[in-house]
């Protein structure tokens, strides 16, 4: 049996800013309007090479590109010529902006936007190497990539990604998703950029690795835009803005929160359980504030089943669906189930970019999260109001330099300490 509570709280008054494209640093924007045409300030040439035009988000025709190569030729792509204004340098700060709808079921490793990647230049694509769609962003040979659950196939998704002096950073849906740092490497440009695929100077023809989807309104920016430019530009094919998802558990009861800082025209939100972080089943459907400028603060207590609490993790996701049947993901939370001999959780271990952090159901009140390095120094500190029951706290680790580290949870006078291994 389901239980389900709902309570929207109004709190303060927040007005979203309705902003327009920017325009300044713009050095290249590809509408995709039935073809690659520039109407950027310098024209540069694009040219489609088996790609067709397809409806938007919004259902329009010829208002978008598709592109199908379901083999290991590639068909269907796109390219500019090499220009010395998106070409960018060891130096430079650059942003890629655009939105895509991946197609389900994934077929294999795909490229979004490819500057001569393999040469140390731009390159954004996606693979499911760890069990789920991931976006790459490369630059100077460094990589970073997005989390479990942030990028969804079978439905449309704004990507913006920001190189801002030794940093990398990936937003999806107008949300700083992850950031690392830039690799070493001085970028050469050997031959045209590409859309919808991958590519390699030395490799004849040089694309692989097609791109199976549509993709939509490309900019490329000679700066690092700011994230209220992203949230901005991402608010066309944006239902919601969710600021928060949480989780703690007591006695097999999760309780998930959740809280959004906008939403335009959203219908509702399905909560998604899985025991194994990738096959996820919608469990409950809770109704959306539908058009509000004020934050709105949502709660649902699950009852964990009986047949599955013999499982170690129970993992959740926000599914927001908008009135037009859009929809998108929250990222993944994962909720260690009761142990009453733990106290302090880590996973997954070793982590990459977010890691787990779960408390006991021995721990509430006022505490303070740490992360050290094996020689004590601080390098993250947070203060928290843990519930009674278990607690789940997701921390952003991907700026970490990989090793050993240790989690620290100052609670009332006591000290639980845990190990872990960034990756």
């Amino acid at each position: 049996m389901k239980h389900l509570l709902i309570t929207i709280t109004i709190t303060i008054l927040f007005l979203v800013p309705v902003m327009a494209q920017p325009t300044a640093g713009l050095v290249a924007y590809f509408p995709m309007n039935g073809n690659f045409t520039d109407a950027g300030p310098f024209a540069i040439a694009g040219t489609s090479n088996g790609a067709t035009p397809t409806t938007n988000h919004a259902g329009t025709v010829n208002a978008a590109m598709n592109f199908l190569n379901p083999g290991n030729t590639v068909p269907q792509f796109g390219t500019h010529a090499i220009n010395s204004n998106t070409s960018f340098g060891i130096n430079q700060d650059f942003t890629i902006v655009f939105s895509t709808y991946a197609n389900s079921p994934f077929v294999h490793t795909g490229g979004f936007y490819e500057n001569n990647m393999n040469s140390s230049g731009p390159g954004v694509w996606f693979w499911t190497a760890y069990g789920y769609p991931e976006i790459r962003f490369n630059f100077k040979n460094g990589s970073i990539g997005s989390t479990n659950g942030a990028f969804a196939v079978g439905v449309w998704v704004h990507v913006a990604c920001v190189r801002s002096g030794a940093t990398m950073m990936i937003y999806i849906n107008g949300v700083l998703n992850v950031s690392g740092a830039v690799g070493s490497q001085t970028p050469i440009y050997n031959i045209p950029a590409r859309f919808g695929t991958m590519s390699y100077y030395l490799y004849s023809p040089p694309e692989y690795n097609g791109f199976n989807g549509k993709m939509d309104e490309l900019r490329i920016y000679n700066r690092a835009l700011t994230g209220a430019e992203i949230l901005s530009m991402s608010q066309v094919a944006l239902p919601v803005k969710l600021t928060s998802f949480t989780a703690s558990n007591k006695n097999n009861t999760i309780t998930l929160k959740w809280q959004t800082q906008f939403e335009q025209n959203s219908s509702h939100y399905n909560i998604e359980r899985s025991i194994d972080g990738v096959n996820f089943t919608s469990i409950a459907s809770v109704s959306a504030g539908g058009n509000s400028n004020l934050p709105l603060n949502y709660i649902y207590t699950d009852l964990f089943p009986v047949s599955n609490q013999s499982q170690k993790t129970a993992f959740y996701r926000l599914q927001s669906v908008d009135i037009d049947g859009k929809y998108t993901y929250s990222q993944v939370i994962a909720l260690q189930l009761d142990k009453r001999d733990i106290e302090l959780f880590v996973s997954p271990n070793p982590a990459k970019d977010i890691l787990q952090v779960q408390t006991g159901n021995n721990i509430s009140g006022n505490s303070s999260l740490l992360i050290t390095d094996v020689s004590g120094r601080v390098l993250y500190k947070k203060e928290i109001i843990l519930l009674q029951g278990s607690n789940n706290v997701p921390v952003n680790i991907s700026l970490l330099n990989p090793g050993m580290y240790i989690v620290r949870l100052v609670n009332q006078g006591n000290s639980f300490i845990k190990q872990f291994i960034k990756e």
